[in-house]
């Protein structure tokens, strides 16, 4: 039985064309598509989402978004594409769209925000799966963070204070208990997470651990232009970004 016979996990990909830290971003051309197709085309190759959908109040994005292949079933009402607009309304919204016109509540909604474009179908699978075999109420993407958190400090009136009561209890970084930092590659939540507490983390939160190496965060312009470094270093990047070809089954196994 296929994991979407099962759940209905819904992935939504937020693209506003208000963007003011780099406008036009989603529709910044990277490897050979706009940014928004990255995130299109992971989800395409997810065997676990059962559907994916475009939110956007932009008309461009939304034919930008149409020609990758993606759903783009209505538009994001005005005052869900302001800056002050959260996610999670967003997220509400499609959610709510589906129970109205399709008459389906998905079991699980998958963010997939369009800044994250190196985030693959393995790292989405990955967190359904996490969440199936954990039973958590929410799984989201981090990584190993590189700075050991206990030696360091904040300023109080000039005097440094140890950020934690742990700060001197690892003098040796290896000694360190990792710790982690969440990426915004992926947030998948259930139903009651998102539609009934308002959240997209619930009180068992799981972490799913992707590399360094091919993380990204796109809020400016320096943040795109290391995107573009990566994609001419890495031309295997640009292959986890190809169009599933007609008629084969997803590559992450369900």
């Amino acid at each position: 039985m296929r994991y979407d016979d099962r759940m209905f996990a819904l992935g939504v990909i937020p693209a506003r064309g208000g963007s003011k830290g780099l406008p036009g971003k989603n529709l910044r051309p990277l490897g050979g598509l706009p940014l928004i197709g990255w995130s299109i085309r992971a989800a395409q190759r997810s065997a676990r989402l059962t559907r994916t959908v475009v939110s956007t109040d932009d008309a461009a994005i939304a034919e930008a978004a149409r020609a990758c292949g993606a759903e783009v079933p209505f538009t994001r009402p005005p005052e869900l594409a302001t800056d002050e607009a959260s996610i999670i309304a967003v997220m509400q919204h499609a959610v709510r769209w589906f129970e109205g016109e399709e008459k389906r509540r998905p079991d699980i909604a998958v963010l997939l925000q369009p800044t994250s474009p190196f985030r693959t179908a393995e790292d989405i699978d990955g967190c359904l799966r996490l969440m199936e075999e954990t039973g958590a109420d929410s799984v989201e993407t981090v990584l190993q963070d590189p700075v050991n958190p206990f030696d360091r400090f904040y300023l109080k009136d000039g005097l440094l204070v140890p950020w934690s009561k742990d700060t001197f209890r690892y003098p040796r970084r290896q000694d360190a208990p990792p710790v982690y930092l969440e990426t915004g590659d992926v947030y998948a939540m259930r139903y009651p997470v998102l539609m009934e507490e308002g959240k997209v983390a619930g009180p068992r939160n799981a972490g799913f651990i992707i590399p360094e190496d091919r993380w990204v965060d796109i809020d400016t312009a320096d943040d795109f232009l290391y995107a573009q470094w990566l994609v001419e270093r890495r031309p295997e990047l640009v292959r986890t970004a190809a169009p599933r070809p007609a008629g084969t089954a997803p590559e992450s196994p369900p």
